[in-house]
């Protein structure tokens, strides 16, 4: 009975191991300034701040991405997502990037991370919709 259940965790343990290497992928290639897609979208970088337009470059790896969101101020943040599902955004000077919250309205993610707010386009996301770099 011990090794069964040995066997089926090493199992899932093993499927799950490109889940994981996706967005670590994806937030490498971001780094390295690799993008599939650029454009625009909407975002405040700090509490009670209205929505302005941000700049948004976008590396895609299989079924993850990682979106780099510029604000106006040139402040940087790195957003990662991984099956159409918000992971988590990198640790900055603004926070480490776990208190958030996210949510997907009509083909637009909605998504806080710390203080700043996002609003990406589904199709920005979707690897299978990435356009070439403009």
């Amino acid at each position: 009975m011990r090794f069964t259940r040995l066997v089926a965790s090493l199992t899932l343990s093993l499927l799950s191991f490109p889940a994981i290497a996706d967005p670590m992928a994806a937030s490498q290639r971001a780094r390295s300034g690799d993008f599939d897609r650029r454009g625009d979208l909407f975002c405040a970088q700090n509490a009670g701040d209205a929505l302005a337009t941000c700049k948004a470059a976008v590396a895609h790896v299989q079924n993850s991405a990682a979106i780099v969101v510029t604000f106006p101020s040139g402040f940087r943040r790195m957003l990662t997502f991984t099956d159409g599902r918000f992971v988590r955004g990198n640790a900055t000077m603004s926070g480490v990037g776990t208190d958030s919250d996210w949510r997907l309205d009509d083909g637009t993610y909605r998504i806080r991370v710390d203080d700043q707010r996002f609003e990406i386009p589904q199709s920005m996301i979707r690897s299978d919709m990435a356009a070439p770099t403009e």
